[in-house]
């Protein structure tokens, strides 16, 4: 009888926890639609007036003095800076919402480069980095524009932030076994991690080493994983080396648009000195 009685206690108890495990799975699950709406929120409501002051700084006059040009730099620099946060906020957002979009396009991966430099100017001139482009592709591809341009210009904005003042960036773009390869390589100490998926997680610790956001390489390496593509880094000898591949429909691309698929970093066609 009192076995009888210990088993019935035992499957109440039972019963009650996974009750509990279910209320508190319930809570996690609307905790995290929560977190995801308000992130969402806050993101678009803060790029729509950046958006609109992004588009009237470069019409604005000012009195020609130098005071006032590094002024003006000082201030689009910062509006530069908080519009590339919120890019990564609003992509973060889309990517934990599920609602993210892969919208393919024909375009020059090179005129994306191009936009992501111009839009990290100032940082790249604050530390005197020198960018240099190789590119084995000689016409269009089908890609995400969009999701390619996060993607530079985080990997650029991060070997500018962990990459030693006056050195270089070297930018490559390649076709490799149908996939689209983009690799940034700069001068600087490797990662100071344990393991490397620490450096694609948010809120862990910053490549040097310091907590942070960890947003940027988190974003990239979510979009990656969405359009089945992959990306990694290896650290040798005085440089980072991060490189992404993104896979192409051969469906949609010209065989014909790629050249050679071997080449150097220390071979370069194309230099910009910024």
């Amino acid at each position: 009888m009192e076995n009888i009685v210990n088993k019935e206690n035992m499957s109440d108890e039972l019963e009650f926890l996974s009750k509990k495990i279910l209320e508190l799975n319930k809570k996690l699950i609307d905790g995290e639609k929560a977190k995801s709406r308000f992130l969402s929120l806050v993101a678009n409501k803060l790029n729509n007036p950046l958006t609109a002051i992004l588009g009237i700084m470069p019409h604005l006059k000012i009195i020609d003095t130098q005071e006032n040009k590094l002024l003006f730099e000082l201030v689009y620099k910062e509006v530069l800076n908080l519009d590339f946060k919120i890019q990564n906020l609003v992509m973060a957002s889309e990517i934990e919402s599920g609602n993210i979009d892969i919208s393919y396009a024909l375009v020059d991966p090179k005129e994306i480069i191009d936009e992501a430099l111009e839009c990290l100017k100032y940082l790249i001139k604050e530390k005197n980095i020198e960018i240099k482009i190789k590119s084995s592709i000689k016409q269009k591809v089908v890609t995400d524009p969009k999701k390619v341009y996060i993607i530079v210009k985080n990997l650029i904005s991060n070997g500018c932030r962990y990459g030693f003042e006056n050195s270089v960036i070297t930018i490559a773009l390649d076709i490799e076994d149908s996939m689209f390869v983009i690799k940034v390589k700069n001068q600087g100490d490797a990662p100071k991690v344990k393991y490397k998926p620490e450096i694609f997680t948010r809120f862990a610790k910053d490549a040097d080493g310091k907590h942070g956001l960890g947003i940027g390489l988190s974003v990239v390496r979510e979009i990656c994983e969405r359009v089945e593509g992959s990306i990694d880094y290896e650290a040798d000898d005085g440089f980072v080396t991060f490189v992404v591949r993104l896979s192409l429909d051969e469906n949609m691309v010209d065989s014909q648009a790629y050249g050679s698929n071997e080449f150097l970093f220390e071979s370069f066609d194309d230099a910009i000195e910024l």
